[in-house]
């Protein structure tokens, strides 16, 4: 990946696209880029492989800016991160693969909303938050979390499509673990020395 990006760096610079001053924060730039790329597929691939490529993209659109906004657990290295994650979507099909009761569907989402509720957003190492922020990103989480829960119940109703209602709560649901593993990793940090 180092040399891809050297490549591609090198190739700006000879045509005077970037300065030579802005080297490391392309290289840091592009490195990020092939780092999402390599996620989103390997995603994709799990996704495909678990024949849940449909419920993952649903259940996907829901925990991604949730999570974006409550905040949560995140690995402290690239190569922990992406484990990590392909782990929580290996996780997330065999989630979306179970059976879909509205009660259930119900019953966890009061958890899980009242969870993210009380808690959102949640901070980590990477991502240190002032108030303004804070108050701006509980909003949000609040509000997607409205709209959601209402798509949600409006599913539900319908009674035949019942499996969308149980891959976007799975969303929700998995945002707030993600939440309250961040919570219990901040709680039983050890004080550095």
């Amino acid at each position: 990946m180092d040399k891809i990006t050297q490549k591609i760096l090198k190739q700006l610079q000879t045509k005077n696209l970037i300065k030579k001053d802005d080297l490391e924060i392309y290289s840091f730039g592009l490195e990020c880029l092939f780092l999402k790329i390599i996620h989103i597929l390997s995603y994709l691939l799990i996704g495909l492989c678990m024949k849940e490529l449909l419920s993952l993209l649903i259940s996907g659109s829901v925990l991604i800016p949730l999570r974006r906004k409550a905040g949560g657990y995140h690995a402290k290295t690239r190569s922990g991160c992406y484990v990590f994650s392909c782990c929580v979507v290996f996780l997330l099909c065999l989630t979306n693969k179970t059976t879909a009761i509205p009660l259930i569907i119900y019953g966890e989402l009061l958890i899980t909303d009242i969870l993210i509720l009380l808690f959102a957003p949640v901070e980590n190492e990477n991502r240190k938050l002032n108030l303004d922020e804070q108050n701006l990103f509980r909003k949000q989480a609040i509000k997607l979390l409205f709209i959601v829960n209402a798509i949600i119940i409006a599913i539900c109703l319908l009674d035949n499509y019942l499996f969308l209602a149980h891959w976007s709560k799975n969303g929700i649901i998995f945002a707030g673990g993600l939440l309250l593993m961040g919570i219990k990793k901040d709680k039983f940090k050890t004080p550095a020395a």
